[in-house]
């Protein structure tokens, strides 16, 4: 059945709801049938006087108020919706009953989230659910972690499926470090690492646990923060923030891939840095070694609301001007399952971002997977529903999406030594 909706925007009032309800409106798409929803009607007609300035026709569109707190007032427009995006966070505080509601209406859900405490209770609670109503529940649909996510190991012409494609063999090691960055990082969330370093829900062993988030275990292990040079990539290699979401939220691909039987390889392993300068490295990795400390003060409400007040709030966020002096690039270097004897065979995959990343380019990456689903749900890989990372839901419809988007770009290619 045709639903009234094919998307909803909830949290549209918010920074990033209104960049990416800016972005969905500067599509002009006039089959798309789409909405925004907050809790203020106010705010709302505001936002969409504003969106009416990018496209005329969008004198129509509605706007919708609804709360988190009230279920009733998300089913009223969930039951008449294809996909909601969620930009309302933290969501371990606010995301639980919208995720509820979705599964209830039979309403795919995406979102911009990196709280991976928070994404695996949804996990734990429901993933067969979600499996059983066909509906697509894909948190992480922002910089964190469709770029490592995608970028790493999905279909051509990205690194995994290249190795498989072009050389009939399976990956093994793959590598990723965010080569060049201008931006900034948002608010909400330095609010959620706050949030995610207080979680007394996990064991300290579980945030270095690259397979929480995984159906099952591989090889991998966690690696003890330090800085080092790597000849694949500029200058030096050290810790990379988003690695800890990032890289669980892979072996979940890694981990949902194999049990579709299309595994990306037996001894996959997969690791995040980022390229410093040799102070940058030195500096960002004395500071790691600082973080079981801050993590037990964030234990203290006191020093809690004290971190959450000094830092930067979520709901805003650079100028538009700003924002477009941004851009991200990232390389990708994998390595193919060889004889002892046997030439290496290696590939390397670069990611581009045109804008801030993690203001801009998350909104292109959330659209984006919100309009797979829209546009191409019959052929997308995760179509069977359940609690999916951005490369088990959407794979290469993703990619050829952002690349035709022209605000992001995904290439790979074989590596000559």
């Amino acid at each position: 059945m045709v639903r009234k909706y094919d998307l909803v925007v909830y949290g549209a009032t918010g920074f990033t709801g209104a960049t990416t309800s800016e972005y969905i409106a500067g599509l002009r798409d006039k089959d798309l049938r789409w909405a925004v929803a907050g809790r203020s009607e106010a705010k709302l007609a505001k936002l969409k006087q504003e969106l009416i300035k990018i496209d005329e026709s969008l004198e129509n569109l509605d706007v919708i108020v609804a709360d988190a707190s009230e279920p009733a007032s998300l089913d009223a427009f969930l039951q008449h919706t294809t996909v909601v995006l969620s930009t309302v966070g933290p969501y371990i505080k606010y995301g639980t009953p919208l995720v509820e509601a979705c599964i209830r209406n039979k309403t795919h859900y995406v979102d911009i989230t990196g709280e991976y405490t928070w994404i695996k209770q949804l996990i734990d609670k429901f993933h067969v659910q979600a499996q059983e109503s066909e509906v697509m529940i894909v948190p992480t649909c922002g910089f964190d972690s469709v770029p490592s996510d995608l970028g790493a190991f999905m279909q051509v012409p990205l690194v995994v499926d290249y190795m498989h494609k072009h050389h009939k063999i399976d990956t093994t090691d793959v590598k990723y470090s965010v080569v060049d960055i201008v931006g900034g990082v948002s608010g909400g969330t330095l609010q959620t690492m706050v949030e995610q370093l207080s979680d007394s829900s996990l064991q300290p062993t579980s945030h270095v646990d690259k397979y929480l988030l995984a159906s099952e275990r591989g090889i991998d292990k966690a690696r003890v923060p330090k800085f080092y040079r790597d000849t694949d990539f500029p200058r030096w290699q050290a810790f990379f923030v988003m690695s800890v979401i990032n890289e669980k939220v892979v072996q979940r691909s890694w981990s949902l891939y194999t049990q579709r039987r299309q595994s990306y390889g037996r001894l996959f392993t997969y690791h995040e840095s980022m390229s410093f300068p040799w102070i940058g490295a030195f500096l960002v990795t004395a500071m790691i070694y600082c973080t079981p400390v801050l993590t037990l003060l964030l234990k203290f409400q006191f020093f809690k609301r004290f971190a959450k007040w000094a830092l930067p709030q979520g709901g805003a966020g650079p100028s538009r001007e700003q924002r477009a002096k941004g851009h991200f690039e990232a390389h990708v270097i994998a390595q193919g399952e060889t004889e002892p004897y046997d030439s290496p065979v290696r590939v390397r995959g670069i990611v581009k971002g045109f804008s801030d990343p993690g203001y801009s380019d998350t909104c292109v990456m959330l659209a984006e997977a919100a309009l797979s689903i829209v546009k191409n749900h019959d052929y997308l890989p995760g179509k069977q529903g359940g609690i999916l990372t951005p490369a088990s839901a959407f794979g290469n419809i993703l990619i050829d999406r952002l690349n035709a988007s022209g605000r992001m770009s995904f290439t790979a290619e074989t590596m000559t030594d």
